[in-house]
């Protein structure tokens, strides 16, 4: 990375990370927002031209140098932020949600036309990077931050017992996931370290020990077959896993 490469920094709302562009629902769409900056004064330049390239869409920023760019579909997208007198920055944007990135590109003056500065940016909360990757598989069943708020007046054994392939069982106000096509107490995971299953601290888990308005995600896997390798092992994932990601600050 050249000096200058280095001297270019991006704030984005999550943290960075370059996934495979897989096909996805058409339905999921980002918002890339923000400003670009003199490298130097951190004065905002306005008549900066941003560019998607797929779908070919752009725009100018405005006199505070202020910018959006809506509609962006899921997959690896690169944008090209430019202005005469300027050294061009390439933006490689990640996006596996339909959330709202807001990005500060500080831009540094060129008196000869350089090479494009490449940085990224990402929709992908930092610490949840994995719940994006497997995501973008296709296996399993997935439940993101917006899911779950809608969801945050039910307890967490209720939320489940409406997911196909899991059965509740229930005992008192404790509740226990199984899964119907193996007939046995799931593996649960929580920020990516086993809570049940061998080695783990205890088995079966109390899924009402935990409220949705705790947690930003849910991956649900019914059964062995759909269970990546990572989530095996200590782990279990023999009956099905459920992996639970609490929630942060942005």
């Amino acid at each position: 990375m050249s000096p200058a490469s280095r001297s270019t920094s991006t704030i984005v709302r999550s943290s960075f990370i370059l996934l495979a562009a897989l096909p996805a629902p058409l339905a999921a769409q980002a918002v890339l927002t923000g400003r670009t900056l003199s490298d130097s004064t951190k004065d905002p330049l306005s008549g900066v031209e941003v560019v998607l390239e797929r779908p070919a869409s752009r725009v100018a920023t405005d006199a505070q140098g202020r910018f959006s760019v809506g509609e962006i579909p899921w997959g690896v997208q690169t944008v090209i932020v430019r202005k005469i007198g300027y050294r061009p920055v390439h933006l490689r944007l990640t996006v596996a949600g339909d959330d709202t990135v807001e990005v500060d590109i500080p831009m540094k003056a060129a008196a000869v036309e350089l090479e494009p500065i490449e940085v990224t940016a990402s929709t992908v909360r930092r610490g949840m990077e994995d719940f994006a990757r497997r995501r973008l598989t296709g296996f399993g069943r997935f439940f993101d931050a917006k899911d779950l708020r809608r969801a945050e007046h039910r307890r967490l054994g209720d939320f489940f017992a409406g997911i196909n392939g899991v059965r509740v069982l229930r005992g008192g106000t404790r509740a226990v996931l199984v899964s119907n096509r193996s007939n046995c107490v799931m593996a649960v995971w929580l920020d990516g370290v086993p809570l049940t299953g061998a080695g783990s601290r205890r088995s079966p888990q109390d899924i009402n020990e935990f409220s949705l308005s705790q947690l930003d995600g849910i991956e649900v896997y019914a059964g062995a077959a759909e269970t990546p390798m990572e989530l095996t092992g200590a782990g279990g994932g023999s009956c099905g896993t459920v992996v639970l990601w609490t929630r942060r600050g942005a």
